[in-house]
Protein backbone atom coordinates (compact mmCIF):
# COMPACT_ATOMS: atom_id res chain seq x y z
CA UNK A 1 0.00 0.00 0.00
CA UNK A 2 1.64 3.32 -1.16
CA UNK A 3 -0.51 5.55 0.67
CA UNK A 4 -4.28 6.48 1.63
CA UNK A 5 -7.01 5.96 0.70
CA UNK A 6 -6.82 2.46 2.47
CA UNK A 7 -9.76 -0.05 1.73
CA UNK A 8 -11.11 -3.14 3.06
CA UNK A 9 -14.07 -5.20 2.16
CA UNK A 10 -16.62 -2.90 4.01
CA UNK A 11 -14.39 0.97 4.68
CA UNK A 12 -12.89 3.48 2.92
CA UNK A 13 -9.95 5.00 5.44
CA UNK A 14 -8.95 8.28 3.63
CA UNK A 15 -7.90 12.17 4.85
CA UNK A 16 -10.08 14.17 5.99
CA UNK A 17 -11.33 17.10 4.72
CA UNK A 18 -13.18 19.75 5.86
CA UNK A 19 -16.50 18.20 5.27
CA UNK A 20 -15.14 16.11 7.79
CA UNK A 21 -14.61 18.54 11.00
CA UNK A 22 -18.35 19.17 11.87
CA UNK A 23 -18.20 15.78 12.27
CA UNK A 24 -14.99 15.04 13.95
CA UNK A 25 -15.95 17.56 16.57
CA UNK A 26 -19.68 16.35 16.63
CA UNK A 27 -18.17 12.93 17.59
CA UNK A 28 -15.35 13.65 20.24
CA UNK A 29 -17.54 16.38 22.28
CA UNK A 30 -19.66 13.82 23.13
CA UNK A 31 -19.08 13.36 26.74
CA UNK A 32 -19.50 10.14 26.69
CA UNK A 33 -16.92 9.50 23.24
CA UNK A 34 -14.00 12.55 25.03
CA UNK A 35 -14.06 10.51 28.15
CA UNK A 36 -12.82 7.56 26.06
CA UNK A 37 -9.99 9.78 24.63
CA UNK A 38 -7.47 11.69 25.79
CA UNK A 39 -7.26 15.28 23.99
CA UNK A 40 -10.85 16.20 23.35
CA UNK A 41 -13.92 17.27 26.14
CA UNK A 42 -17.23 18.43 25.41
CA UNK A 43 -16.40 22.52 25.82
CA UNK A 44 -14.28 21.75 22.75
CA UNK A 45 -15.07 24.41 20.23
CA UNK A 46 -15.46 23.93 16.11
CA UNK A 47 -12.63 26.41 15.66
CA UNK A 48 -10.55 24.48 17.71
CA UNK A 49 -11.16 20.75 16.19
CA UNK A 50 -10.79 22.62 12.23
CA UNK A 51 -6.94 24.17 13.86
CA UNK A 52 -6.45 20.51 15.40
CA UNK A 53 -7.32 18.60 12.01
CA UNK A 54 -5.52 20.64 9.88
CA UNK A 55 -2.50 20.09 12.13
CA UNK A 56 -2.99 16.27 11.91
CA UNK A 57 -3.57 15.90 8.19
CA UNK A 58 -2.67 13.34 6.11
CA UNK A 59 0.67 14.38 4.48
CA UNK A 60 2.76 11.31 3.89
CA UNK A 61 4.44 10.64 7.16
CA UNK A 62 3.39 9.49 10.72
CA UNK A 63 1.09 11.90 12.91
CA UNK A 64 -1.89 11.41 11.08
CA UNK A 65 -5.86 11.02 11.13
CA UNK A 66 -7.61 9.48 8.53
CA UNK A 67 -12.08 9.42 8.09
CA UNK A 68 -13.54 6.16 8.15
CA UNK A 69 -16.35 5.67 5.87
CA UNK A 70 -18.87 2.81 4.95
CA UNK A 71 -21.12 3.08 1.85
CA UNK A 72 -20.02 6.95 1.71
CA UNK A 73 -21.40 7.14 5.29
CA UNK A 74 -18.80 8.97 7.73
CA UNK A 75 -18.20 6.20 10.52
CA UNK A 76 -15.65 7.78 12.81
CA UNK A 77 -11.98 7.85 12.47
CA UNK A 78 -8.68 6.60 13.13
CA UNK A 79 -4.98 8.21 14.01
CA UNK A 80 -1.12 7.68 14.66
CA UNK A 81 1.20 9.41 16.86
CA UNK A 82 4.62 9.61 15.85
CA UNK A 83 6.73 8.73 18.59
CA UNK A 84 9.20 6.29 18.77
CA UNK A 85 6.43 3.40 19.14
CA UNK A 86 3.66 5.22 17.77
CA UNK A 87 -0.09 5.01 19.37
CA UNK A 88 -3.19 4.57 17.25
CA UNK A 89 -6.23 6.38 18.64
CA UNK A 90 -9.70 5.34 17.09
CA UNK A 91 -13.43 6.67 17.65
CA UNK A 92 -17.02 5.57 15.70
CA UNK A 93 -19.82 6.72 15.63
CA UNK A 94 -22.98 4.82 17.74
CA UNK A 95 -24.61 3.87 14.55
CA UNK A 96 -21.15 2.03 13.57
CA UNK A 97 -21.01 0.13 16.84
CA UNK A 98 -20.81 -3.39 17.55
CA UNK A 99 -20.49 -4.46 13.75
CA UNK A 100 -17.25 -5.33 13.60
CA UNK A 101 -16.24 -2.16 11.49
CA UNK A 102 -13.71 -0.78 14.45
CA UNK A 103 -11.62 -4.01 14.26
CA UNK A 104 -12.21 -3.90 10.33
CA UNK A 105 -10.17 -0.24 10.50
CA UNK A 106 -7.50 -1.03 12.97
CA UNK A 107 -6.72 -4.39 11.29
CA UNK A 108 -6.22 -2.68 7.82
CA UNK A 109 -4.69 0.09 9.65
CA UNK A 110 -2.05 -1.28 11.50
CA UNK A 111 -0.79 -3.85 8.27
CA UNK A 112 -0.92 0.39 6.62
CA UNK A 113 1.65 1.57 9.33
CA UNK A 114 3.86 -1.49 9.44
CA UNK A 115 4.01 -1.82 5.68
CA UNK A 116 4.85 1.83 5.32
CA UNK A 117 7.20 3.05 8.27
CA UNK A 118 9.98 1.46 9.51
CA UNK A 119 8.07 1.19 13.40
CA UNK A 120 9.75 -1.68 15.65
CA UNK A 121 5.66 -1.56 17.06
CA UNK A 122 2.41 -0.04 17.48
CA UNK A 123 0.99 1.28 20.97
CA UNK A 124 -2.35 1.96 22.34
CA UNK A 125 -3.76 3.04 25.66
CA UNK A 126 -7.55 2.12 26.73
CA UNK A 127 -9.58 3.31 30.18
CA UNK A 128 -10.47 0.25 32.80
CA UNK A 129 -14.15 1.67 32.09
CA UNK A 130 -13.53 0.38 28.16
CA UNK A 131 -14.20 -3.12 27.92
CA UNK A 132 -15.12 -3.06 24.15
CA UNK A 133 -11.64 -1.44 23.08
CA UNK A 134 -9.57 -3.49 25.31
CA UNK A 135 -11.34 -6.74 23.49
CA UNK A 136 -10.87 -5.31 20.16
CA UNK A 137 -6.79 -4.60 20.79
CA UNK A 138 -6.95 -7.77 21.46
CA UNK A 139 -8.52 -9.10 18.70
CA UNK A 140 -5.90 -7.08 16.27
CA UNK A 141 -3.02 -8.98 18.03
CA UNK A 142 -2.21 -6.28 20.67
CA UNK A 143 -0.55 -7.63 23.91
CA UNK A 144 -1.50 -5.91 27.32
CA UNK A 145 2.14 -4.84 28.58
CA UNK A 146 0.99 -2.86 31.78
CA UNK A 147 -1.61 0.05 33.61
CA UNK A 148 -0.87 3.80 33.62
CA UNK A 149 -2.74 6.65 34.96
CA UNK A 150 -3.57 8.31 31.94
CA UNK A 151 -5.36 12.53 31.45
CA UNK A 152 -8.00 12.64 29.27
CA UNK A 153 -9.85 16.41 29.15
CA UNK A 154 -13.04 14.37 29.47
CA UNK A 155 -12.68 13.63 32.79
CA UNK A 156 -11.79 15.26 36.13
CA UNK A 157 -9.12 13.48 37.01
CA UNK A 158 -6.50 10.83 36.12
CA UNK A 159 -7.68 7.35 35.19
CA UNK A 160 -6.42 3.92 34.81
CA UNK A 161 -5.50 2.97 31.38
CA UNK A 162 -4.38 -0.49 30.05
CA UNK A 163 -1.52 -0.09 27.69
CA UNK A 164 -1.13 -2.16 24.49
CA UNK A 165 1.60 -3.42 22.59
CA UNK A 166 1.81 -4.71 18.63
CA UNK A 167 5.32 -5.87 17.69
CA UNK A 168 5.76 -5.34 14.05
CA UNK A 169 5.35 -8.75 12.41
CA UNK A 170 8.54 -10.90 11.53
Amino acid sequence: MAGVPILTPRLVLRAMTGADVPRFHALVTKAEVARMLFLFHPGWTLEEARAFLADWAWSGGLRFRLSIEEAGEWRGWIGVSDDPEPEIFYALTAEAAGRGLAREAVAAFTRFLFDRFDVPALRAGVFFDNPASKKLLRACGFEEIGVEDHPSRGRDAPAPAHIFRLARPA
